[in-house]
């Protein structure tokens, strides 16, 4: 099968692109930066190729024989709502401009959106499919803006949209952070860590990935995904310990807050930050949890990866590659 892969640069980017280069797809992998995409020619199957989703004209010519378009390109960190928007909403609009314009015979189209367009969701009350969604901060509200482009716009082409949760694994910048500060002795959970988490590995999303693009049971579906468990912060953070070492330590809410306030000023004069206000207002609710019973039932997910055992081999990974 042909593929269009947005996206694949990106830490679950490149997860996806192996896991369909190993199934025997080619591969078309649109890229800003052909730098990024050195490791590619490890992989037959994969090819690197020139393109902006802002950029409608390079997106064009790498669609004549695209039969699936996957779309994973997006901004997880963004200075203010308008580059939220400008990527992970019109970033879409330009693609499915795109597929409209030579996208003949694309069959389908998947893409990977984000629980946090439902926004605060507990175990009690897990997010599910058919309940409302409301958004908690523009990185939420610029995926769901993304997710309301395609349903739009795909008059005669199936979609699928799925919603992974936090997503660790190799090559995950964000999660580093804490891996980081364990080896350095100390591993911060503000409050009182009780906030309830949904988690996958990445090598479960891709596999979650593949089982939705090559069947029609998921054409014009939503799905939520995850490991199948509920995690709070506070167990993440002993498990961290475990693997990686460190003391948990608790953060007070102000601090939290003071620190979030420092990352939007910083954000200001520079580029993005992983910490702030949004990040911290997201960290300051009961919970973001799902609930994976319909993607189970329809596709067979069954995720193979639980926290323990993906901490240990994140750990393993980054000690490996040189990170830690």
């Amino acid at each position: 099968m042909n593929i269009l892969l947005t996206g694949a640069t990106g830490f679950v980017g490149r997860a996806v692109a192996v896991r369909l280069a190993t199934l025997g797809c080619r591969v078309l992998c649109l890229v800003r930066d052909a730098s990024r995409a050195a490791w590619m020619q490890d992989y037959p199957g994969l090819e690197s190729v020139g393109g902006d989703l802002q950029d409608l004209s390079t997106i064009v010519p790498h669609l004549g024989d695209a039969e699936l378009v996957v779309h994973l390109a997006g901004l997880t960190k963004g200075r203010n709502g308008k580059e939220y928007y400008r990527v992970n909403g019109r970033g879409t609009a330009n693609l499915l401009d795109a597929i409209r314009a030579a996208g003949k015979n694309v069959r389908k189209i998947l893409y990977v959106s984000s629980l946090a367009v439902a926004g605060p969701h507990t175990s009690d009350h897990p997010a599910t499919e058919d309940g409302e969604v409301a958004p908690l901060t523009d990185y939420g509200a610029s995926k769901l803006v993304g997710e309301r482009y395609l349903r739009a716009g795909c008059d005669n082409i199936p979609w699928t949209i799925l919603r992974p949760p936090a997503v660790y694994g190799p090559y995950d910048r964000d999660l580093f952070l804490f891996f980081k500060m364990a080896k350095f002795g100390v591993i911060p959970v503000l409050g009182n860590g009780a906030m309830e988490l949904s988690l996958i590995h990445v090598v479960d999303l891709a596999a979650a990935l593949t089982l939705a693009a090559f069947t029609n049971i998921s054409d014009r579906q939503i799905y939520y995904l995850s490991d199948g468990r509920t995690y709070t912060i506070a167990e993440m953070a002993k498990t961290l310990a475990g693997v990686a070492g460190g003391r948990v330590v608790s953060i007070p809410l102000a601090a939290g807050r003071l620190a979030g306030l420092c990352g939007d000023l910083m954000a200001r004069f520079g580029r993005a930050r992983v910490i702030n206000s949004q990040k911290i207002r997201e960290a300051n609710q009961p919970g973001w949890v799902c609930d994976t019973t319909k993607i189970a039932a329809q596709l067979g997910f069954r995720p193979t990866i639980g926290l323990a055992d993906g901490f240990a081999a994140t750990y393993r990974w980054y000690m490996t590659a040189g990170w830690l």
